[in-house]
């Protein structure tokens, strides 16, 4: 059931000020956060979004146009996206598309040891179940625009929720028709194909969607998401959407939107969509706001409908925001954009550049200087070769250029270029730019700034981590909340190998720390192998020492330990065929198992080498080695153990 809200009383969280009921609530609040900040932050959003694209914002030249937009007919109007380079280098650097979750058990105030470790060994089920729900609902795909949002903006937004969907799913099936006769009986048969209409459930699992900042509203006076009375959402959908949901129970109410659909204007301050592709990004389409706070949700479309107001419908108050800024700012929920350090850096790059290319058209474009007593200035063609017929030859000249003027700019645009890739982490050396506080043509500065830069993407990466590992405690508590019946997960193996379990609700239930590894699946990888490799070498190296001390080395387990490390399965394959014991070599110097009946060890009795037992008057001792064949049949019998 959905309970809408009447004309009930409501009190504003921050001033106490009494309104009408829960539509009055919710207007008010958005009102007052776009008058206060957030048409402000919006505008700033926009403008470090062009700067990221490398659009220019518009100059006016009062002094030729009386303050209009003018485009000049020669000036250089270059803007090479340099941000957008340097931020796509941190983004690929900072990605991590299968981050791997540290579960462990919270205890709880009186809780008993057994008990913490009963639920000790279902971190590893869990671990197991998070990575199959960020393989689900698509992670890594996700990931690239969490982080470029914030790297742009300063904040950026994930939203959590439970997603259930069950569609007709159409699908071949097998059918046999059979031909019958007169009489009805059966005279042929033959298998045909025939669709077959069934409801499925194709998805029922944790998901997580990347918010537009330009659509999240937050109190002016909340220092923290954490410390926020209550989180504004703000989407656009069309009608049909909202009657859908309303078929489904989620809203009621929505025939109402009809009434107010045409007379609603929405006051939008974003231009990107208008600048890249000329559209507006809420045309034809309803806005609806949902109001968060620990104790309700309030949804309110067009901002006279209340579509929604129940309670919060997640366990223990959750709002289900995860709100991340890489480079925070003190006691403020928006954090410090990498485009606002660099945007200015940018336009001193672009003007520098600007002026040395028109330098460079006026030198190879000269402008000709003709006396005005001339009576026809075009006879004089500017081409190669070119003859001119004057009295005076003052009476046509080049006006002089500087030629230094094309050159002056380059050392401080490289300084520049320098300054936009060290600053926030970049490696100036790699891109040939200059820096005159650190000599990157030595070794020693190329690794300091190599650290450095490493040191300031890992600070970065770090917040990104934290917010992941936030991520993985909201999709924990979803699935406590939600999985009610049993599932068969798909869970990764060694080598991309899939291995598949069943969990329950009950194999997810306790309080449990999501924490993240800091360390990626490749990292991991390349040191379990370089330790491997080190223990073998180690090991083969006193392996001979081992033995001479009476304690041998079982080289064939430091082996296996480096094949687990390269996650090989078939070891066997690796090693040759053991050959059984009667059949083992004597050991060197020593003899062969005595024959039977024969007395053991010595030299004097059981002798088995017929050639020893010859003597040297043997014709074996005579020529040395023979090589008659009851000899080496003999030989070859003896070093086997076998008598003759």
């Amino acid at each position: 059931m959905v309970a809408v809200a009447g004309s009930v009383a409501e009190t504003d969280a921050y001033t106490r000020e009494e309104l009408p009921d829960a539509l009055q609530l919710v207007n008010r609040a958005v009102e007052r956060a776009e008058q206060s900040y957030h048409d402000e932050f919006v505008r700033k959003v926009e403008r470090r979004y062009r700067a990221y694209r490398g659009f220019a914002e518009p100059v006016l030249n009062s002094r030729n146009t009386g303050g209009k937009d003018v485009e000049d007919d020669w000036h250089s109007d270059i803007t090479v996206p340099y941000i957008l380079h340097t931020i796509e280098g941190m983004i690929a650097t900072m990605l991590e598309p299968r981050p791997r979750f540290d579960v462990e058990p919270r205890p709880r105030p009186g809780e008993t040891v057994d008990e913490i470790v009963a639920r000790l060994q279902r971190s590893q089920t869990i671990e197991e179940t998070l990575g199959y729900a960020l393989e689900r609902d698509k992670f890594a795909q996700k990931q690239r625009d969490f982080m470029q949002q914030d790297l742009i903006a300063g904040i950026s937004v994930f939203k959590t929720y439970w997603d259930s969907e069950t569609r007709d799913v159409i699908e071949a099936t097998n059918e046999t028709v059979e031909i019958t006769d007169g009489y009805g009986g059966v005279v042929d048969s033959f298998d045909t194909l025939k669709d077959k209409t069934s409801k499925v459930q194709i998805r029922d699992d944790a998901c997580c969607e990347v918010r537009d900042v330009r659509d999240f509203f937050w109190p002016e006076q909340a220092p923290s998401v954490d410390k926020a009375e209550w989180l504004i959402d703000r989407t656009y959908e069309t009608f049909d959407a909202l009657k859908r949901l309303e078929s489904e129970g989620v809203y009621s109410k929505v025939d109402k939107l009809k009434e107010s659909r045409d007379t609603t204007e929405f006051r939008d301050v974003s231009e990107r969509e208008q600048d890249l592709r000329n559209v507006r990004r809420n045309k034809d389409l309803i806005e609806v706001l949902e109001y968060w706070t620990p104790e309700r949700v309030i949804t309110v479309a067009n901002r006279k409908v209340v579509l929604r107001d129940t309670p919060n419908p997640f366990w223990n108050g959750r709002m289900p925001f995860i709100v991340c800024a890489a480079m925070p700012d003190a006691f403020q929920i928006p954090g410090i954009s990498v485009v606002e350090a660099l945007a200015q850096l940018q336009e001193m790059l672009w003007t520098l550049q600007n002026t040395r290319l028109d330098s460079l058209q006026m030198l190879a474009n000269v402008i000709t200087l003709i006396r005005s007593d001339v009576d026809d200035p075009d006879a004089f063609p500017w081409e190669p070769m070119a003859q001119w017929f004057v009295e005076d030859p003052g009476q046509v000249s080049t006006l002089p250029v500087d030629p230094t003027a094309a050159n002056i700019t380059l050392q401080a645009e490289s300084l520049i270029k320098g300054d936009l890739q060290n600053i926030l982490g970049g490696l100036p050396y790699a891109g040939g730019a200059d820096s005159q506080s650190i000599d990157q043509e030595t070794a020693t500065g190329v690794s300091i700034i190599t650290s450095i830069a490493q040191r300031i993407i890992q600070a970065r990466k770090q917040h990104f981590l934290w917010a992941y590992a936030d991520l993985g405690k909201h999709f924990l508590l979803l699935y406590q909340q939600f999985l009610r019946e049993e599932r068969v997960v798909k869970i990764a193996g060694p080598v991309g190998a899939r291995r598949f379990r069943s969990i329950s609700a009950m194999d997810l239930q306790g309080d449990f720390d999501v924490m993240i590894d800091v360390t990626g699946d490749s990292l991991m990888r390349q040191e379990r192998r370089a330790e491997a490799q080190a223990l073998v070498q180690v090991a083969a190296g006193v392996a001979p020492i081992s033995a001479q001390l009476n304690a041998p080395l079982n080289m064939r387990a430091f082996i296996e330990l480096a094949l687990d490390a390269y996650d090989i399965q078939d070891k066997e394959r690796y090693f040759l065929p053991t050959p059984p014991p009667s059949l083992a070599p004597p050991p060197p110097g020593g003899t062969g198992p005595a024959a039977p009946g024969a007395p053991p060890g010595g030299n004097g009795a059981g002798v088995t080498n017929p050639e020893l037992a010859a003597g040297p008057s043997s014709p074996s001792a005579e020529g040395g080695i023979s090589n008659s064949p009851q000899v080496m049949m003999s030989r070859l019998m003896s070093q086997r153990g076998l008598q003759q």
